[in-house]
Parts: structure tokens; sequence; C-alpha cells
């Protein structure tokens, strides 16, 4: 057997050991990926009181959609009488804390690419994002500004600015909570689970936030990552394109032509009218 012979068996065996480690490491981030993805689910499903009390927050207390029951609902309310000015509200504050803390840790997760948008989506879904606009008036103050809540008393007002303060001294937390919210909400209208009225009002929103909500995603990513990420933050801010409209400069988008359709579909269903 001469040299050449042997030289290309050795390099046929090195290719199928690299290609054998490949597939190992692929199979090992994938378990780690799955074990995340488990631990997270877990972590969200014992914090649903935690997340109902955010959500009563959020809202007014007569608005239709909660996430906790009337009992519960009635026990906060008179929760709200005792709260004072010059004393922290607990439950709120320990609510905000595990919650964030939740949402924080799985957008930072996707942000250093330790887990796929597609993974998380799975742990929250659309019962988060059917939530999401009482939780982004805690987020982001100028939400509240613009759907403006009469019907609340004081002592609500209170707590949610108390909130709203908590989230203001832990910026980077809130950031990436907002972040986590607007990959979701991609995902969502990449999957078509949301109702076509509600695809169609972020997109119109996203004309204007659209371009804001990319840059921050991509900063945030940068920042945890350096520039030798480039590509996977840019890549990943891209990925917010999902809900947006489709047009010449984003073919990811959602077109108003099959958001017309979807809703003529919706529609039937809703009377049960099916093809």
């Amino acid at each position: 057997m001469d040299n050449a012979t042997i030289t290309a068996i050795a390099t046929g065996l090195l290719v199928v050991v690299g290609i054998a480690q490949i597939g190992i490491l692929t199979s090992q981030n994938r378990q780690t990926r799955l074990a995340l993805v488990s631990e997270y689910w877990k972590r969200w499903h014992n914090s649903k009181d935690y997340w109902g009390r955010i959500i009563f927050v959020g809202r007014e207390l007569d608005e239709y959609y909660q996430v906790l029951n009337q009992k519960e609902l009635r026990e906060l309310c008179d929760l709200l009488k005792e709260v004072r000015s010059d004393a922290p509200t607990i439950w709120a504050l320990e609510s905000i804390r595990v919650v964030s803390g939740i949402l924080g840790d799985v957008s930072m997760r996707i942000l250093q690419g330790q887990l796929d948008v597609s993974d998380a989506y799975p742990i929250f879904g659309t019962s988060l994002l059917r939530h999401s606009l009482p939780l982004r008036k805690l987020l982001d103050s100028s939400y509240q500004d613009r759907h403006f809540d009469p019907g609340i008393s004081e002592s609500h007002k209170e707590v949610r600015r108390e909130l709203q303060h908590w989230l203001i001294y832990h910026n980077g937390l809130r950031r990436r909570c907002l972040i986590l919210l607007d990959l979701l909400w991609a995902e969502a209208v990449r999957l078509e689970d949301l109702p076509p009225q509600d695809i169609e009002s972020a997109a119109e929103a996203k004309k204007q936030t659209g371009s804001r909500n990319r840059s921050r995603l991509f900063r945030e990513a940068l920042r945890l990552n350096g520039l030798f990420r480039f590509f996977f933050a840019w890549q990943l801010s891209r990925f917010l394109l999902h809900a947006e409209y489709k047009s010449i400069w984003n073919w990811n988008g959602i077109s108003k032509k099959r958001l017309k359709n979807l809703d003529s579909t919706w529609t039937k269903h809703l009377l049960q009218k099916y093809d």
C-alpha cells in the first residue's frame, strides 16, 4: 500500500470522525435546549399567580380578560385599599420581580443564541401575548400614554407607578422583557396564531415602532455578545419583520391580502360556517 493510499484512507477516517463529532455536538446542544425549555416551562407554570397579579395591575378593574379567578381578583381589590404611598407594595413588587426575572432570563438565552425563538414560544404561547398590552404598559410608559385608563383608582395608579419605577431601576431587564415580547409576537404572526385584527393592528403600529424595536434588539445582542456576533444580531433583529407588513424590503412580513383572507376565514369559523 503506497503513501497516497494511506493518506487517502486517513483523510477519509478523519472526515468520518469529524462528521460523527458534529452529530454528537448537535445532539448535545439539542438536549441542552430541551432541558432549558423544560426548566423555564416549569418556572412559568409555577408563576401563574404572580403573572395574574401583574395583569391585574396593568388592566382596569372591570376588564373582562384576566388571569386570576373572581375570588382572587376580589382579594387583590381589597389589597389595593391598603396601598400606601409611604410603604412598598410587597405583593406587587414580588410579582414583577418573579415575572420579569423569567422573561428576562429567556430573552437572555435567545439573545446569546442558547435558545431559538421557536424553542421559547411554546413556553409562553398566546396565553402571554393575549395580555401583552397590560404588561407593556408597565414595561414602557409611552404605551400607557397611548392607552390611557380613565377608570382606575388612585391606589391602582400608585401600584402601577411603583412597578414602572422598579422596572426603570432595572432597565436592562426591562429592555430584555420588551425584546422577548417582540420576538414572541413575531413568531405568533409567523405561525398565524393570533386573530387577524390583532395582527393587523400591531402591524399598523409597527409602521412607527418597528425600526425602533429592531434597533433595540440589535444593540442588545451586540452588547451581550460583542461585535464578532454582528451577523447573529442582525439576523435576530430581522426576525421581527415577520410581525410587520410585507414589502419590497421585507419579504418575511405578513401581506395585507393574506390578512384579508385570514379575517374572512376567521369570521366564517366564528359564525360556524365552515368550508
